[in-house]
């Protein structure tokens, strides 16, 4: 971000690949683990989920308010003008990975608000941990409903359906964007004589990996340019890009209550084929020959010819000290769609926040997750080009002062008509833990040790027991 609020001087490089990086970084609990017996939490308590007033500001008590958000996202200097502005309030910084988080948890000594995302929501509201905030909405002269972009609908869950997208508003995002739009740098494509792709026309994604392969250039066995990278990673079978696949197909790797795995299906598996043959082709770098470093930096160094980011990629062109001179050498393309399939270009992450269940200071925690949120640091962001926010109002600050902020405004807003869809996460499994399931039982595909098949009843059977699992403790609860 910014080092001063009103200056306009982006955060540097570095900072830009954390920002990536840990976007989608999780901490969410893996299935197994619940809320400490001495400190049950749940959901919608915090004065019944209602704005209240806490006894610390009633004595007009200064109060902490502790967050996990990164330094980043929520800079010192951020916090130093809030507190000017509410001197009863002061905001520590918990710097939380997950194994922190989890001893924080269990000794009972959770963080006042919590840095969240699309897939780990639901787990944080099955396990209790998550604040109803709808009547804090509802109340709020800063984030005001009738002014919430539909993507903010995706922070809803209904725990008794399991059911993603309904139900009661548990968090907000301050980073969302159609997760798999696609940058791509012009001059590559004219090196190897291949016309650029459709800005509005959306490719299958046969017909995307076809063309990774035509801009991919080796030396030998090697590597030397990747048609195609993922902003999160290898080019392989993983959960999102098999869930957004099947989110198209209209299909599911669940059952249509999440209670059961399903990755023996046809398509299911017929998705894995393709995954498997696309990263034995070496067209991004994958499990065989993982990238050294964040995939990013392949794409600034003319490394790679087309990079799946989202939106937040042109903050990170404009920013970048080998790009930002030269971003008329980029463009932009849709979110690929399955072969017969439906156009859905959804948010996979959405990146955000919620206030633990839990909170001594509800009124004090939503004072400060109402600013940060609908403020000046998410104002910072959308100024940036870093993120799409979750209001109207805040759609109005998108840079628009070059030829490249305009292309990318002019492609989100047709992008954004097909931004529709729920990502099927299962809200019994943690991402990790399905993460660890991919890496486990699909590895051995790409060596040739295992087939497809053997895979994915491999991977059924392990996730139905975690699956099990994460039901119990909520039965438990």
């Amino acid at each position: 971000m910014k080092k001063r609020l009103g200056s306009a001087v982006l955060c540097t490089m570095i900072t830009l690949c954390l920002f990536f990086v840990s976007a989608c970084s999780s901490s969410s609990p893996q299935s197994g683990e619940t809320l400490s017996k001495d400190n049950p939490a749940a959901s919608g308590s915090a004065e019944a989920s209602s704005p209240a007033t806490s006894q610390a500001e009633s004595n007009g008590e200064q109060v902490v308010i502790r967050h996990t958000m990164h330094d980043h996202e929520f800079t010192p200097e951020m916090i130093a003008e809030f507190e000017k502005e509410h001197p009863n309030i002061k905001i520590e910084t918990v710097p939380a990975d997950y194994n922190k988080l989890m001893s924080m948890i269990t000794a009972g000594n959770v963080p006042d608000i919590i840095r969240t995302d699309l897939s780990e929501l639901p787990g944080y509201v099955n396990k209790g941990m998550a604040l109803d905030l709808t009547d804090y909405f509802n109340s709020s002269a800063v984030l005001q409903p009738d002014d919430f972009l539909p993507i903010v609908n995706q922070y809803r869950y209904d725990p008794v359906k399991g059911k993603q997208g309904e139900g009661e508003l548990y968090g907000f995002p301050m980073d969302v964007s159609p997760d798999f739009t696609i940058f791509y740098n012009k001059k590559l494509f004219e090196a190897a004589g291949v016309p650029f792709p459709s800005s509005t026309e959306a490719m299958t994604w046969s017909e995307l990996v076809e063309l990774a392969k035509k801009l991919t250039v080796k030396s030998g066995d090697k590597v030397t340019q990747y048609g195609l990278t993922y902003y999160k990673g290898n080019i392989a079978a993983n959960q999102d890009l098999l869930n957004l696949q099947l989110l198209q197909m209209g299909s599911s790797a669940y059952s249509s209550d999440f209670k059961s795995a399903e990755y023996t299906k046809p398509e299911v598996k017929k998705l894995l084929q393709f995954w498997a043959d696309t990263t034995k082709s070496m067209i991004g770098p994958n499990p065989l020959h993982p990238a050294t470093d964040w995939v990013g930096q392949l794409f600034v160094e003319n490394k790679a010819a087309m990079m799946m980011i989202g939106y937040r990629g042109s903050g990170f062109l404009k920013a970048n000290p080998l790009t930002k001179d030269r971003l008329a050498d980029f463009g932009v393309a849709p979110a690929p769609v399955a072969d017969d399939g439906t156009r859905i270009s959804p948010t996979a992450f959405g990146t955000g926040a919620m206030i633990y269940s839990q909170t001594k200071h509800p009124k004090e925690a939503w004072t400060v997750y109402e600013w940060f949120l609908g403020g000046k640091p998410e104002e910072e962001q959308v100024k940036a080009g870093l993120a799409l926010p979750g209001t109207r109002k805040l759609m109005e600050l998108l840079p628009k002062e070059t030829d490249f902020d305009k292309m990318n405004v002019e492609f989100i807003q047709n992008e954004l008509k097909y931004n529709n869809g729920t990502m099927p996460f299962n809200p019994y499994l943690t991402y990790q833990a399905v993460d660890s399931v991919f890496d486990k039982y699909f590895t051995p595909v790409y060596y040739n040790k295992d087939t497809v098949d053997g895979a994915a009843k491999k991977m059924t059977e392990e996730l139905n027991v975690l699956i099990h699992e994460g039901i119990q403790l909520l039965g438990s609860r």
